[in-house]
């Protein structure tokens, strides 16, 4: 008899996992302490527009969209122009290197074509002046990752950011392969409709939620627990102390989204956004174009400034009318005039994205394995995106099939331990 598998947390980890769970035929139960489903992911649908509190899309693979395919969520490419994406320096450019920068660049990359893996423990901006010099490094490398994992280059681990850490087997995660949609997609109503449709999918397969529940772990059933760090280490406190303490140790930063709606006539940067490095002034991490992104999404013209991370950590502590003053003087820098805003829609994540530093790069080469019974999915495990999350999620789908499914004996190694009493 196939065993129920509980999925804690009900995000978009959560609900990737369980659809895989349900595609292998288990029973599948999850438990989410919010009332909703979606995480950190939601969709506001206003009178001028599209809102998104997270991700405004994902990097398309052949999972996605075959999963997408399954569950009826029709999947849309980016517009023509958000093929452009800029980086300021004195203004924004597509390529802010100037000709000293790519004959450096050129230099550089001919006399470490063999060493541009990198070396255990080496940071981005290290691994960054080794390989690429100073002007790559501060006006490619560093506000292209900024705008990704939001972390301090200083501290950075390269070998985490470009996959070549050396973490256990069971944390393996496979390489997205690609679809036939290039970049990033998203569903033509925003994000939340990929939460909704997840939700409805596992709904009619026989999928259990359990809104504003809690519940802690046991050694009595198969679990596969889709939280944060901090949230799974809490989660996991009586059975695994071991690795509930480290991942105790692992540092989360803090993010703002802040996103605007402005008239016709306002000045606008057609393409994908544009990111600014600390030293050009701007307290903006970066900001997204979001109606040159995709389709649908005003019919205002829409613009998604972002804050936080490493290098601003207070910033989710300031007052709305802070976050309205600071784009308004930003805006018309960036711009060279001031527009009158129709509405301002403000974000706040406190402690959301785990640090990719060489901390957590020691973290997860030494973790000590979760009990037997449990499963670990989350971004903090070495892989940070939607697409890589959905990915680990198919792993450690297939994995639990291994233990647990018809035909495997009983205690068989599975995830980080094996089905053993839940399944008798």
């Amino acid at each position: 008899m196939m065993p129920t598998i509980t999925v804690v947390g009900a995000g978009f980890s959560g609900l990737a996992t369980a659809y895989f769970l349900t595609k292998h035929g288990f029973k599948v139960r999850i438990i989410e302490k919010t009332d909703r489903a979606g995480g950190l992911i939601r969709t506001l649908r206003t009178e001028h527009g599209l809102v998104e509190t997270a991700a405004n899309g994902l990097l398309s693979s052949a999972r996605l969209e075959a999963m997408c395919a399954d569950i009826a969520v029709p999947l849309i490419a980016t517009r023509r122009e958000a093929h452009k994406r800029f980086i300021y320096r004195g203004k924004p450019k597509q390529l802010p290197l100037r000709a000293g920068d790519l004959i450096g660049l050129s230099r550089r990359f001919a006399v470490n074509a063999v060493k541009l893996r990198p070396r255990p423990f080496e940071t981005i901006s290290a691994w960054g002046m080794r390989v690429l010099g100073r002007g790559a490094t501060d006006y490619l490398l560093i506000p292209a990752l900024g705008g990704i994992y939001a972390g301090d280059p200083d501290r950075l681990s390269a070998s985490l950011i470009f996959g070549k850490a050396n973490v256990p087997d069971y944390l393996h995660t496979n390489r997205p392969a690609k679809g036939k949609l290039r970049g990033t997609v998203s569903p033509p109503n925003g994000m939340q409709q990929l939460i909704d449709g997840l939700r409805d999918y596992l709904k009619t397969a026989g999928a259990e939620f359990m809104f504003s529940h809690d519940e802690k772990a046991s050694t009595r059933q198969p679990m596969v627990v889709c939280l944060s760090a901090s949230a799974a280490a809490k989660h996991l406190g009586e059975i695994g102390p071991e690795i509930s303490n480290a991942l105790r140790q692992i540092e989360m930063l803090s993010l703002a989204t802040v996103t605007c709606f402005y008239g016709p006539d306002a000045a606008k940067l057609n393409g994908f956004g544009c990111l600014f490095p600390r030293n050009q002034g701007f307290r903006s991490r970066g900001v997204l174009f979001n109606t040159s992104i995709f389709e649908g999404r005003g019919p205002a013209h829409a613009e998604t400034w972002i804050f936080g991370g490493a290098l601003d950590a207070e910033v989710v502590n300031l007052s709305d009318e802070a976050f309205a003053e600071i784009i308004v003087a930003e805006r018309q820098r960036f711009y060279g005039r001031h527009d009158e805003v129709l509405d301002v829609r403000i974000t706040r994540w406190p402690n959301a994205l785990p640090h990719y530093t060489v901390e957590l790069e020691n973290i997860l080469t030494t973790l000590p394995p979760p009990p037997e019974n449990i499963a670990l999915v989350g971004n903090y495990l070495g892989r940070i995106g939607l697409a890589k999350i959905l990915e680990r999620a198919a792993v450690v789908a297939d994995q639990v099939r291994t233990a647990c499914g018809p035909g495997s004996p009983s205690g068989q190694p599975a995830w980080g331990g094996g089905c053993g009493r839940a399944s008798q």
